[in-house]
């Protein structure tokens, strides 16, 4: 009990130090305003479709709002040229991995880890509360999207026709799988260090790399959708996490 109680303690502490930080960093706010941007210029280069006519723009034909936010059936780039597969909320999975990654090498760059790792012998107490700020992150930059999304729509007189449970269960299942990416992209973070560009590079790498599988949460998402997404989330967590704490005990704090 004793030992559960001190864990515990360490965590909560490492998670009050963290969200205090992340919301006193302007790059976080930063991300949340450009999140909420984003439809708005996807809608600004996107083509329609005149009755009897061909797109203007076939690769990036929305005529509803919600496409915004993700397909029916996915939107899993064919290839790193194929701008429409990535015109989606999934980019926010970028955005949050760039916030664990600016966090990351901030403790580095200033010698603050080690003062952390006094305080909480534990790595694993810094990956969790790392883990967490990225969730939280990219979960507010999910509902910023969403927001700029419904004012894009009812700006530029798109459809809102959408069955309502495919869609809720859509942004939950996203949401769930931020676990996933925040756990794999704090690994890149951990192994650079202060190297914060070099995180950055491989960030935006494996973010394209796995952007596809952000798109298992379509707008015909279903409770199996939700459940699958729930057991994504924690195993890639627990996975990428164990790697995350490994590396963090194999290296020296410089």
């Amino acid at each position: 009990m004793a030992t559960t109680s001190s864990t515990t303690l360490r965590v909560s502490s490492m998670l009050k130090l963290d969200f205090y930080r992340l919301f006193h960093t302007p790059a976080f706010y930063i991300m949340l305003g450009v999140s909420a941007i984003i439809p708005a210029l996807i809608l600004s280069m996107a083509g329609t479709t005149p009755a009897g006519g061909a797109s203007t723009t076939p690769a990036l034909d929305l005529v509803n709002t919600w496409q915004l936010i993700e397909r029916a059936g996915g939107a899993a780039a064919a290839s790193p040229l194929d701008f429409a597969g990535y015109a989606n909320i999934n980019m926010v999975f970028i955005f949050a991995g760039l916030l664990v990654a600016l966090f990351v090498a901030s403790d580095y760059s200033s010698g603050f880890v080690k003062t952390i790792f006094t305080a909480h012998a534990r790595k694993l107490d810094y990956v969790i509360s790392k883990t967490a700020i990225g969730v939280f992150g990219g979960v507010t930059m999910i509902v910023a999207y969403l927001i700029g999304a419904v004012a894009a729509g009812l700006i530029t007189g798109k459809s809102f026709e959408v069955a309502a449970g495919g869609l809720v269960l859509c942004l939950l299942s996203k949401m769930l799988l931020m676990a996933v990416f925040c756990s794999l992209f704090l690994v890149i973070a951990v192994f650079f260090r202060n190297q914060l560009w070099w995180t950055i590079v491989f960030t935006f790498l494996l973010g394209m790399v796995f952007y596809p599988a952000a798109s298992v949460a379509t707008l015909a998402s279903t409770s199996v959708t939700l459940v699958v997404s729930l057991a994504a989330g924690a195993a890639g967590a627990l996975v990428f996490g164990a790697i995350s704490a490994l590396i963090l005990n194999h290296r020296d704090l410089a």
